[in-house]
């Protein structure tokens, strides 16, 4: 099964191609110093591929870069020079030229080619509805499954205005943002495109769309809402058009999803796969697509594979005509990494004065794969209580291997001989920048796998104790042939 989708998953993504470029974007940035050579452009692709594009072009002596940019929808990209970021407005077909200064990077900058009257705008318009780039500064809330982003200035006015206030702000913002755009591309009339006027009415409707969701979810206790009469904004929303490359449009849709399935009579074991369904009842074609793609990537990234597979055979069935088939490509291939029944990378670990150890020597035995380092005390815990499960299975074919991330060779000893620890240890201090940290997926410690005699990942326990997981060992041991 798994080979036959990964054949289908390759064949897929040799029908879509590779990306090519669809837009341009050059500029000159004066008051550089001898250190700055280059500068990059990111479009945030994920919600159609899973991937975000980079592009990086080098600064020449006279200041001048070039990018040569794929866009698969009319969206905002951000251009990162040393720590400043600024934003632009790109659609497939564009061109824009980017005058600015290295001192006061995005608050230079001056527009000039195809896209120019677009981002003149769109300057304007976050001047009046300032927003937070830095995404350090966020505060975010989860509610149910869903976590809420909110900028600061945002996050005071939710916090400090009563319920009533809040909505007339937010009402307000809106209609004033509304009320000059209409200004704006009557007396622009050929010069702002239609995809930039669809583009930034769906920012500024949902962006009041989904904060009014987010004050509702978030303070529905604190501040005593009803959420009856509160939660009739939502009526309102099926007529407003959205473009899927507006991010407060895509945040809306999946809190609004969230919200409606936590509130919906009939739940799934696994809520990801009852919002799938729900999506498929209750949205758009469009919006189905993009909930439905969302709802797949994050049953595979939680390892829900086995019955995520006939959702997302369905779903790639008709790829052809849906653009967000990358996307569910990527998490599926992401998602046998580890993966019950998949096959363990192997990995030579070589210390000095010290035997090689590999994964693929120990062909035959259940493998206890163990990461850990001195200075992390849970995992010091996890070390000593394995101590007795060592002594029980020394004798049943059972290998424990323990990889410590420990920077210092000293400090690494010393825990193994003070402590007693016993099985077989190797140290790699690069930790989870070492290859064998990226092939496993280690992101944090502790973490541990269980791998079978044929080198494939077995099930762990589901309760966290040290008989639960001495029962699962010897029975791993004696399942596989």
């Amino acid at each position: 099964m798994f080979r036959y989708l990964l054949s289908l998953a390759s064949l897929f993504l040799i029908a879509y191609g590779y990306a090519q470029p669809n837009a341009l974007v050059t500029g000159k940035i004066t008051n550089t110093s001898q250190n700055d050579v280059f500068i990059s452009a990111h479009v945030n692709q994920k919600y159609l591929t899973g991937i975000t594009d980079d592009y990086y072009s080098n600064i020449l002596e006279d200041g001048s870069f070039a990018f040569a940019v794929e866009m698969n929808e009319p969206q905002m990209i951000s251009i990162v020079f040393n720590q400043n970021r600024g934003y632009i407005y790109l659609e497939p077909g564009d061109t824009l030229n980017i005058d600015c200064t290295a001192s006061n990077f995005q608050y230079s900058f001056k527009f000039s080619g195809k896209s120019k009257a677009n981002n003149e705008y769109l300057v304007e318009y976050y001047k009046a509805n300032p927003t937070e780039s830095n995404a350090f500064k966020l505060v975010q809330y989860k509610q149910n499954q869903f976590w809420y982003t909110i900028a600061p200035l945002m996050d005071a006015k939710m916090r400090d205005l009563t319920t009533n206030e809040f909505i007339s702000y937010l009402a307000t913002r809106r209609q004033d943002a509304l009320s000059h755009l209409f200004s704006s591309s009557s007396n622009l009339s050929g010069e702002l495109s239609k995809g930039f006027i669809d583009y930034i009415n769906t920012e500024i409707n949902y962006d009041w769309a989904y904060h009014m969701m987010a004050h509702g979810n978030i303070y529905k206790k604190i501040k005593d809402i009803d959420e009856n009469e509160y939660y009739r904004f939502l009526a309102s929303t099926s007529e407003m058009k959205g473009i899927i490359g507006n991010q407060y449009y895509r945040q809306f849709l999946l809190a609004r999803i969230d919200r409606a399935y936590s509130n919906h009579k009939v739940k799934a074991t696994n809520p990801y796969l009852g919002k799938y369904n729900y999506a498929a009842d209750h949205n758009t074609d469009e919006q189905k697509s993009f909930l439905q793609s969302e709802m797949i990537v994050k049953a595979f990234s939680k390892k829900y594979i086995a019955e995520t597979i006939p959702l997302f055979e369905s779903f790639l069935s008709e790829a052809s005509n849906d653009e967000f088939g990358s996307k569910v490509v990527e998490a599926y291939e992401k998602s046998l990494v580890n993966a019950i029944g998949t096959k363990a990378s192997n990995f030579v670990i070589r210390n000095p004065g010290e035997a090689e150890v590999s994964l693929s020597s120990l062909s035959g035995k259940t493998v206890y794969l163990n990461f850990w380092a001195s200075w992390c005390r849970p995992c010091m815990k996890k070390m000593n209580e394995l101590k007795p499960l060592e002594a029980k299975l020394k004798a049943e074919n059972i290998e424990f291997i323990h990889i410590s991330f420990d920077k210092n060779e000293d400090s690494w000893k010393n825990a193994i001989k003070s402590n007693g620890f016993s099985g077989t240890h190797v140290i790699v201090p690069e930790g989870v920048e070492s290859s064998i940290a990226k092939e496993y997926e280690i992101r944090s410690i502790p973490q541990y796998f269980i791998i079978d005699k044929n080198g494939n990942f077995a099930t762990k326990p589901t309760v966290p104790s040290v008989k639960e997981l001495q029962k699962v060992l010897e029975k791993t041991s004696k399942d596989v042939e």
